[in-house]
């Protein structure tokens, strides 16, 4: 069973089938052993009725008879175990005299019954001799099975003689093929009955599977509350069941440890920025002034050029640095203003077809883009993401500027041609410090921490920063913020 359900991906519903299936096949067998065992019974009953009368004092009379009455009452101590259907009687009965002529025959007696009757059982010793009588065999009349047709009967036979010494031969037949019938057809009925039985165990079962399933839940939903800018709260053991307690005492432990971890990490990174931020200041202004005292010294120029260059590296990677460990800890407040930012967008288009002329982004852009945030950190991811455009396009290939409105949303596209980023770096490319291999034997300036900020930025004024899927020849980023 258990090699079978492993398609199955939902844990309860494997809970709830491992119930529902014993307890199906348990059912099933019941009710199938329990219909045999009635039918085994009524067989039985049915089968004593009959003989009762073969062996009574009705049929062994020897004196004249209401036959018709007779067969009456017969089919009716038969009628509790079929239902009357035409043409085919519970009962027929057949008496001859020791001579082979009728007596008296039932109206529906089966053609071609006669030929495959049973001998008659002797009923009593009555004219007999002495020494048949001693050789009667013992017990009821033996009972024979004829099947004629579509029915099945089940047919005694006794032979008695009256004070004359004249012999009479009986024959009492049942239809069992009826009672099977009705048998059948209740047993139909019974199992029908037992498909809401069925249902009802499989809804017993799923509500009770999630029932035991509301700690692994509530673990669950304590892990989901675990982000950036919420805090880890315990679940408590005693809320749950004994079994669960174990893994609840091990999971809020494992909580503490991530959290004092989470903590200490924003704090370094808060504060080893936050100290960098002043000496790198301070450097680069005294670099700054060494390089305007330095006018007739063209070597030495260009040293502090390039010192001041690296400290203004160094202090942009500081900056970036401040403002996701903000990020992290939730304290990145920006002040939620409605700016347009097709100033800015048109700066950037600028930008693009001066240093990569094959595009042409200026026809993409409306009239206005409107949305609610910061201009300057806003501002901040666009050049991010039109940098790593000029950056990473194909030598002499194009890039693209968009802005659409689809419903309370604007997508900002930036794309350029591109040979393609291979699949195993898309979900990478996001990451802190992460920079590809190509980006790193070209030699291009970074250190990996545009995009990561870029995203933070977007998720900061309610918006998203996504590479969509790749199309030959081109990559595209989407910065998707809300309408203002």
């Amino acid at each position: 069973m258990t090699r079978w359900l492993r398609p199955m991906r939902s844990f309860r519903a494997h809970v709830a089938l491992m119930a529902v299936v014993p307890a199906v096949i348990g059912i099933a067998v019941l009710v199938v052993f329990s219909m045999l065992a009635v039918a085994e019974r009524r067989h039985a009953v049915i089968d004593k009725i009959q003989r009762s009368h073969l062996a009574g004092p009705a049929l062994r009379d020897t004196h004249a008879h209401d036959w018709v009455s007779l067969e009456q009452q017969l089919d009716a101590s038969f009628s509790g175990f079929s239902d009357t259907v035409p043409e085919r009687p519970r009962v027929v009965l057949l008496v001859q005299d020791g001579h082979g002529r009728d007596l008296y025959r039932s109206r529906y007696w089966p053609a071609g019954l006669d030929a495959r009757l049973p001998t008659p059982f002797p009923a009593g010793c009555a004219g007999a001799a002495p020494a048949r009588c001693a050789a009667l065999p013992p017990g009821s009349p033996p009972l024979t099975d004829v099947v004629l047709g579509r029915d099945e009967w089940r047919i005694g036979a006794i032979g008695t003689v009256d004070a004359a010494g004249t012999p009479r031969h009986l024959w009492l037949a049942v239809n069992w093929t009826l009672p099977r019938a009705t048998m059948h057809a209740t047993a139909r009925h019974f199992y029908l009955a037992t498909l809401p039985m069925f249902l009802l165990v499989g809804v017993t079962a799923w509500l009770l599977a999630g029932r035991a399933m509301r700690p692994v839940e509530h673990l669950t939903a304590a892990m989901v509350a675990v982000n950036a800018n919420a805090r880890f709260e315990h679940v408590r053991p005693a809320d749950e069941a004994l079994e669960f307690a174990q893994l609840i005492n091990v999971f809020n432990d494992m909580g503490d440890r991530v959290q004092r971890s989470f903590t200490h990490a924003i704090r370094f990174s808060g504060n080893a920025a936050h100290e960098l931020k002043t000496p790198l200041t301070i450097l680069q202004g005294e670099l700054e002034r060494c390089f305007e005292r330095a006018a007739h010294d063209p070597v030495l120029e260009q040293s502090l050029t390039r010192m001041i260059d690296e400290v203004r590296g160094l202090d942009s990677i500081v900056r970036k640095l401040l403002l996701l460990s903000r990020a992290d800890a939730g304290q990145l407040q920006l002040p939620m203003t409605a700016v347009d930012l097709r100033p800015l967008l048109d700066e950037l288009a600028e930008d693009i077809v001066m240093l990569a002329p094959a595009g042409d982004a200026a026809p993409s852009l409306p009239p206005e883009v409107l949305v609610r945030g910061d201009i300057e950190l806003l501002g901040q991811v666009l050049r991010n993401l039109v940098s790593n455009a000029l950056k990473y396009r194909v030598a002499d290939g194009w890039i693209s500027l968009s802005a659409v409105r689809e419903s309370e949303a604007w997508h900002i596209d930036v794309a350029n041609a591109s040979d393609g980023i291979p699949a195993d770096q898309r979900e990478q490319l996001f990451e802190r410090f992460y920079r590809a291999d190509e980006a790193h034997n070209r030699r291009i300036a970074g250190v990996g921490l545009g995009l990561a900020l870029a995203r933070e930025i977007a998720h900061a004024h309610k918006g998203t920063l996504v590479l969509l899927a790749p199309v030959a020849g081109r990559e595209t980023f989407r910065l998707t913020l809300p309408v203002a």
